[in-house]
């Protein structure tokens, strides 16, 4: 897997091909056609989010400014289309609301699922040529990033970086069980999928558990995922004035029920994955780097660990 920790090279190099491999990934999704089954945006800005995540686990072994420079950069690449993931990310709820829905032949479900398709149509068109700029800005970052020296990074650094990941997600849960709204939520689902993507990295440490591991904050980031998407439909619905009908007003009780249900979900989850404090959580992670370290002592010709 590509995304992942090898036996035969260094952490730095590992680190460095898989920020330039997730680079890669994510020009050759810009260039591919939209259909009904994916959506080259959604592509684009996935292995851009996972790059990052990459990056901030190297943040100390480079200059601070070549960092932040690489990461803003690939961040300004995924705001250049966040109106067309906007877009379909709303029409794709309204969709996915008639599994919940006992009216799903509502027609105010219809009409706002015709006026969102519209609205997604307009954004395609308006942003039609974001593909030759995003691979433009995105081939030069790769180039940058291939030179840098990462020949100090050391399972210490990697450690350190995945235990101020889950701090920052465990405390992101925290503020949200104080004021659960949909902002304090979807901050601790951007941290807990951070941490998911860093444990993908670390996977081959121990398949096992870190898999395990894995597999939980992937059904936290869905539910949470699946819960700002409903508040950001139900915000844009507002906007255009949808609540001030009665049929509206039944849809935004719909999508309330359902945001506020999956967010208890993913607190209950949270809390269970989070409950350990961050340095025994580093400890961990420590060990199983020890352990990674004998396998491969005892296996020089550089044979990767399989994962589970």
């Amino acid at each position: 897997m590509s995304y992942r920790l090898r036996h035969e090279e260094t952490l730095g190099d590992g680190l460095r091909r898989i920020v330039c491999q997730q680079i890669e990934d994510a020009i050759a999704a810009s260039s591919e056609k939209r259909n009904g089954k994916s959506s080259p945006v959604h592509e684009t800005r996935k292995h851009l989010k996972q790059a990052r995540a990459a990056l901030r686990m190297i943040a100390n072994e480079v200059a601070r400014r070549h960092v932040r420079r690489e990461i803003h950069c690939l961040r300004d690449v995924a705001r250049m289309i966040s109106e067309i993931r906007d877009a379909e990310v709303r029409l794709q709820t309204v969709k996915q609301l008639r599994d919940f829905s006992a009216r799903s032949k509502d027609g105010n479900l219809r009409e706002t699922e015709e006026l969102l398709a519209f609205e997604l149509d307009s954004f395609l068109a308006a942003f039609s040529d974001w593909q030759e700029e995003a691979r433009t800005k995105l081939s030069r970052a790769r180039d940058r990033m291939a030179k840098w020296p990462l020949e100090d990074v050391t399972c210490k650094t990697l450690r350190r970086a995945a235990q101020r990941s889950y701090k920052r997600g465990r405390e992101a849960l925290r503020s949200a069980l104080r004021n659960p709204t949909a902002e304090e939520f979807h901050t601790f689902r951007k941290e807990a999928k951070q941490l998911w993507y860093q444990l993908r990295i670390l996977r081959p440490l121990h398949p096992v558990i870190l898999k395990d591991l894995g597999n939980e904050l992937k059904n936290i980031g869905q539910h949470l995922g699946h819960a700002h998407d409903l508040a950001f439909l139900a915000a844009r619905l507002r906007s255009a004035g949808s609540g001030r009908k009665r049929s509206g007003r039944v849809l935004g009780a719909l999508i309330e029920a359902r945001e506020e249900e999956l967010q208890r979900m993913a607190a209950a989850l949270g809390e269970r994955f989070y409950a350990q404090r961050p340095r025994d959580f580093g400890r961990s992670i420590s060990e199983y780097f020890a352990e990674w370290e004998i396998a491969k002592r005892r296996c020089p010709g550089g044979a990767e660990l399989v994962a589970v």
